[in-house]
């Protein structure tokens, strides 16, 4: 296979358990995008690739990162990549810019944007699975924000299987298994809301404690006392454990703390990020050495991230903040070796850790 791409790698402004995510250029146009690559012989990784081309290319939407392309290229280490071509968001992830946390009236912005990305998918039957402040993505324009990350989403309309997302922001019914669909995005919005207001989780990482807590407890998180009334009460709607209580995007959209905001009207579509001057391209760090993506073999990630899984099961309180947790996959296994990850275990085996003593059958 011959490598001619139309486009030259840049630096890495990103990477997770399934994917590095580089800066990119247009040969032709000088257009800037971001390019996520995956080693096609990784088979987990490759697989939420494939699966979010195949997502983003059926969605447009103002407040998703558009899907610009795909291509498949031989990078100089001789490994094959499949790669996906996005929308550039400057501004870097609400998690990254927002550590100690955000002023309200960009809050209700950025909460605006996102709940208007959820409504649009959840009326297609698409469910993104993993909705956090890392995967929400600031644009250049003041309060303008677009969910980004679609690699865990699932489309209802298929069979799908196993629980998927980052454990902090899990709905209650995601933790035990039983159900995942769009009130399990609504809890996730609602710790992401969190997120924005302290800069932190939701949820104090315990550990195992933390999960069973989420899942099995009738605890919600902590509501910061300095917040509104009316942010208050828009939080309510979200974290309600019982699933069927939760109000949906739609209804949502329509709380008068989104009603209030006076956020960005994008235009899908009229913008492509590109350098407005010699001095923009110093910042871009587009070099001969960074051409080739940053070698950090897939199937490594994919150990590393089973790693991290496997703390689940451990005495030893795991990082589960955004930078130490990405996506967490569960698929119904047996085996009959010891296991030392999530992935490695049955359902049964993966309840008994997160369930309370009493109610293990």
């Amino acid at each position: 296979m011959k490598n001619t791409p139309n486009w030259t790698r840049g630096s890495c402004i990103g990477k997770g358990s399934f994917g590095t995510v580089n800066l990119a250029v247009d040969k032709f146009n000088g257009e800037v995008f971001a390019v996520k690559s995956a080693n096609t012989t990784a088979d987990i990784s490759f697989s939420a690739l494939e699966n979010e081309i195949q997502i983003l290319k059926s969605l447009s939407s103002p407040y998703i990162v558009a899907y610009r392309g795909d291509d498949v290229t031989v990078e100089s280490n001789s490994i094959v990549y499949k790669n996906l071509h996005m929308e550039y968001m400057p501004g870097g992830t609400v998690a990254d810019v927002g550590k100690h946390g955000y002023d309200d009236v960009t809050i209700r912005s950025y909460t605006k944007s996102i709940v208007s990305a959820l409504s649009y998918i959840h009326a297609r039957n698409i469910v993104h699975c993993d909705v956090k402040g890392r995967n929400v993505l600031v644009g250049e324009i003041p309060g303008s924000a677009k969910l980004a990350d679609f690699g865990s989403a699932i489309d209802l309309s298929c069979e799908n299987k196993g629980i998927r997302g980052s454990p902090l922001w899990m709905a209650p019914e995601v933790v035990r298994g039983e159900y995942q669909g769009p009130e399990s995005d609504v809890w996730s919005l609602g710790c992401t809301v969190i997120e924005m207001i302290t800069g932190q989780p939701a949820w104090l990482d315990r550990g195992v404690d933390t999960l069973c807590q989420i899942g099995y407890s009738n605890d919600l998180p902590n509501l910061p006392a300095c917040i509104s009334d009316e942010l208050r009460d828009f939080l309510d709607k979200c974290l309600r454990r019982d699933r069927s209580e939760r109000w949906s995007c739609e209804e949502l959209l329509q709380h008068p703390y989104l009603l209030s905001c006076t956020s960005f009207s994008p235009k899908f579509g009229d913008k492509k990020w590109s350098p407005k001057s010699v001095f923009d391209w110093s910042d871009l760090n587009f070099s001969e050495e960074e051409s080739q993506i940053e070698n950090s073999d897939t199937s490594s990630t994919s150990a590393n991230a089973k790693q991290r899984i496997g703390k689940l099961c451990s005495n030893v309180a795991p990082n589960w903040e955004s930078d130490g947790w990405e996506v967490v996959r569960t698929e119904t296994v047996t085996t009959s070796q010891p296991s030392s990850s999530v992935n490695d275990l049955t359902v049964t085996e993966r309840e008994m850790i997160c369930t309370p003593p009493g109610k293990q059958n």
